[in-house]
């Protein structure tokens, strides 16, 4: 018994005319050869699964193939033959994932350097070359730019973002595409009917649309298919046994949900979801098989071919057209804006079941709401049917302009007619109006704003004024309060009348009194004597005769005590 070999390296294409969904590159390699044009260094660059590496392989058959035909490899040379079985001296195949030190890109520097075996070029085939380090780039750079005429290099990788450009440059880069799904079936429906293996036409669609583009993962499905539903009884996979397996959703059940959406039936929604959800569907799959339903069926509204952008069967494409017909474009068009932005936050949500019933209902209320062009319609059905005939006696709204335009101060007799222009300067007023005038539509109110200038000005000399005389009878309440020694003599206020007014007791205006040159001391004196003193000592009576021990209080007070240290002097007599 031989051992068992995969769909996917059985099914390997040998050719280039095996090659599903790539013509484009196929072509240009095919026309390269015929022509003898080939380049030194080629780059392709795609998902996986797409075919890089297999045309790199049949490239290079065709390279050192000795009846080329038409570009093609004839795959019965010796070349061909042991390039197919990997068993070929001249085409050399390096994983960079694991051979990625700059060592390994020296000795392959040198190795260059040697002629080929039996072939006419020495080929290279790098797969993920993207695992390449910097420093292993550097020491192959040179190499890759400037090879000898025997060496040709293909590289092949699925992040091209973290090749160097120098490198890229330096190739002819081709982007692998992903694969249709239709031509994936077709290629599975030839596989399964080579193979004799039973399956239904709409079991391999859905392997297909499982695949994503990839023909290698559609071929690793179907064996995955095949061995699991094998029974031996020769009954026929069905597209249930694999939605069922792979989890997907069936289209019958897209389309329950998708007229649901259109039809506004939010209960119906929800069931669906829940039902789906019990039955273990992947709900990421129905969210994105929900968006492309929906894209389907706007294409279906806007084009009268769309088969050629939607990637299904042409009996899925005849659904969506008849789905199109029977919903508003608008609708359609809301529907697929609200959902298209939510791929990523349902893949991060925690409970995936209620956010995306949140998302589809929320959806629905957008799409069906009443709309503006609705209301008009409507009006303007009802005002021909002669139901709204007062609309047209109705006077039209005239809405007046609030732009207030003041004419310019531009006389020195306008400004001195400001109720605050006291103290201000008419002709610098004037100057200010013209250097600071207002353009229309803006605020012009000038008078305002001088008036505002005025007070602001007159608030801060009252305010100076008010500090000065507080000060003053700050120092005034002191002076009444006691007798002061001055430096250069003694001055004695009498104190035996108790009638005596407050000119008997002012101190004569010639007398220097010293002041302390501590700024704190100052401001501690005037917050201690408030100006409650001076209102107290407008009538006063000495009452160191009637009383003698309040004079020995006097000089005991904290206050007293510092006022008098401040000013050295010494308290003679005490006053009510």
């Amino acid at each position: 018994m031989s051992e068992y070999q995969v769909i996917a390296r059985k099914w390997r294409p040998q050719r280039f005319s095996d090659v599903v969904g790539q013509q484009h590159v196929v072509r240009t390699l095919c026309n390269a050869i015929n022509s003898g044009r080939t380049a030194h260094a080629y780059l392709f660059v795609g998902p996986r699964g797409i075919g890089k590496t297999t045309l790199a392989r049949i490239f290079a058959k065709a390279l050192n193939c000795e009846h080329p035909e038409n570009g093609e490899p004839c795959c019965k040379c010796d070349s061909c033959t042991a390039i197919a079985a990997e068993r070929s001296l001249d085409v050399l195949e390096v994983d960079a994932a694991s051979r990625n030190s700059t060592n390994d890109m020296r000795e392959l520097s040198e190795d260059v350097l040697t002629r080929p075996v039996g072939g006419r070029y020495k080929i290279y085939i790098i797969d993920e070359v993207h695992m390449l380090s910097k420093a292993a780039w550097n020491v192959l750079l040179k190499t890759v730019e400037e090879p000898p005429a025997h060496v040709k290099f293909i590289f092949a990788t699925t992040e091209v973002h973290q090749v160097l450009p120098t490198i890229i440059s330096r190739c002819q880069r081709f982007d692998l595409l992903p694969i249709q799904t239709r031509l994936i079936a077709e290629r599975l429906k030839l596989i399964a009917d080579t193979e004799k293996v039973a399956i239904g036409d709409d079991a391999v669609s859905a392997i297909a649309r499982a695949a994503g583009g990839g023909m290698r993962d559609a071929q690793s499905l179907l064996d995955q298919m095949i061995a699991f539903f094998a029974g031996g009884d020769g009954s026929s996979i069905t597209g249930s046994q694999v939605l069922s397996l792979f989890g997907l959703t069936e289209r019958a059940d897209l389309e329950k949900i998708i007229c649901a959406m259109l039809n506004n039936q939010p209960g119906e929604v929800v069931s669906q979801i829940g039902k789906l959800a019990r039955k273990g569907k992947n709900l990421e799959t129905l969210f994105d098989d929900l968006l492309s339903a929906f894209r389907a069926i706007q294409l279906s509204s806007i084009l009268d071919d769309p088969s050629e952008l939607i990637d299904e069967a042409p009996e899925a494409v005849a659904r969506y057209k008849m789905l199109a017909q029977a919903a508003p474009a608008e609708t359609i068009q809301i529907l697929l804006e609200s959902i298209s932005p939510i791929g990523r936050a349902l893949h991060d949500a925690l409970n995936k079941q209620v956010y995306l019933e949140t998302v589809l209902l929320k959806a629905m209320r957008e799409a069906h709401a009443v709309r503006i062009s609705d209301l008009l319609a409507r009006l303007n059905y009802l005002r021909a049917a002669g139901e709204l005939k007062f609309i047209d006696s109705i006077p039209p709204v005239e809405k007046k302009s609030d732009v207030i335009i003041l004419p310019p101060l531009e006389t020195k007799s306008a400004v001195q007619e400001l109720p605050a222009a006291k103290n201000i300067d008419a002709d610098i007023a004037v100057e200010k109006i013209a250097e600071q005038s207002t353009p229309a539509g803006e605020n012009t109110n000038v008078e305002e704003d001088i008036s505002a200038d005025v007070e602001v000005a007159a608030d801060n000399d009252f305010k100076e004024i008010a500090d000065a005389e507080e000060y003053a009878g700050q120092t005034k309440t002191a002076m009444s309060s006691c007798a002061v020694t001055a430096e250069n003599g003694e001055t004695d206020i009498d104190a035996g009348d108790d009638d005596a007014s407050e000119e008997e007791y002012s101190l004569p205006v010639n007398i220097d009194i010293p002041v302390s040159n501590e700024p704190e001391k100052q401001d501690d004196l005037r917050q201690k004597l408030s100006p409650e003193t001076e209102n107290k000592n407008k009538q006063r009576h000495s009452i160191a005769n009637s009383e003698p021990h309040a004079l020995q209080e006097a000089e005991n007070n904290p206050v007293v005590h510092e006022v008098m240290e401040l000013f050295s002097g010494t308290v003679i007599d005490v006053h009510r």
